[in-house]
């Protein structure tokens, strides 16, 4: 009985450790101005406010909402940023995601909408969009959809003289700038192409380890004592294969590959990924291991669907990878 109520035992899901803040609800916290921005050095005590340079409204957040389990007060603040009201928090949104979208953003400082920053080149359209945005209820796919049907959008990304002439840095919006994958996208678009994909949802983030080169890959690690790799690998049973929206993120241990394709870094926040077209990138695309096995994957799955025939098989490897015959 011992025996199976063990092995019963080990069949339950393991309990996941996150970290979280929240409120005791029999004390009120006191916040506190930091000498100098020190926390250990705190002065005079302040109320939960908006901040004073762009507040619109003077009255204070209340310091406990007794209606709440917990004070209340970030909902308020969310409250008081959405309400329609607030001047940036539409546009600093809808702005992320033209940038998304474009390349470029409306105002080309995401992360700053003040006088250091730049102004927007169409200040009527972002503050159609913002405005748009806020009268359908916020809703994220909508403004996707309105983007991305758009004229703007749509248009071809040929070059003419004429236009590369008034407007070279297309600004304007005179044609679509062309643009790389960001690095997820190439990476899930590499395992959709090749036939590998792995859609399953939810559960444990794919690990990545440092191999014994030094490129940190998706794999378990299996170093020995001394903490060096064994060269030994753990089978993910096709977890390897799955989107990069699941691949664990560490600071010191960021993905060789998306590293190489400009992926943000977790120590600042990123209003803006760098986007830069240099010769590791190519060599990534020629050398690495995980594109050298969906290669052959490819190659692989080609020669089943066309047999014998090349002609055919690099009639599918354009439809595949381009999506157009």
């Amino acid at each position: 009985m011992a025996k199976k109520a063990a092995d019963l035992r080990a069949t339950k899901p393991e309990e996941p450790f996150v970290r979280a803040l929240t409120e005791r609800a029999d004390k009120v916290p006191v916040t506190r101005v930091f000498f100098r921005g020190n926390h250990d050095q705190p002065k005079a005590a302040v109320k939960p406010a908006d901040l004073s340079v762009v507040a619109l409204r003077k009255n204070p957040i209340s310091e406990n909402d007794a209606a709440r389990p917990t004070t209340g007060r970030r909902l308020a603040l969310a409250r008081r940023l959405t309400d329609g009201t607030h001047p940036l928090t539409a546009r600093v949104l809808v702005n992320r995601f033209w940038l998304h979208h474009f390349g470029r953003g409306l105002v080309d400082t995401p992360g700053d909408f003040g006088k250091l920053g730049e102004p927007p080149s169409h200040p009527e359209l972002l503050d159609w969009l913002a405005s748009d945005f806020m009268k359908n209820g916020w809703r994220l796919k909508r403004l996707h959809r309105l983007i991305m049907t758009s004229q703007a959008y749509q248009q071809t990304s040929r070059r003419l003289a004429k236009l590369d002439e008034i407007d070279p840095d297309n600004r304007l919006l005179g044609r679509m700038s062309v643009r790389r994958l960001e690095a997820e996208t190439l990476r899930d678009s590499i395992l959709f192409v090749c036939g590998q994909w792995n859609p399953r949802m939810f559960g444990k983030p794919v690990p990545v380890m440092e191999d014994e080169v030094g490129q940190y890959v998706i794999g378990v690690s299996t170093n020995d004592s001394s903490n060096r790799p064994t060269g030994k690998t753990t089978p993910l049973g096709g977890d390897q294969y799955r989107r990069s929206l699941y691949v664990q993120v560490r600071r010191s241990q960021v993905l060789s590959f998306f590293d190489a394709f400009d992926a943000p870094a977790m120590e600042p926040n990123c209003t803006k990924r760098p986007t830069s077209i240099v010769a590791p990138q190519a060599l990534m695309l020629m050398n690495n291991d995980f594109v050298i096995a969906q290669s052959r994957s490819m190659a692989g799955r080609l020669q089943r669907l066309a047999k014998s025939s090349l002609d055919t098989q690099l009639g599918l490897a354009w439809e595949t990878t381009l999506g157009q015959a």
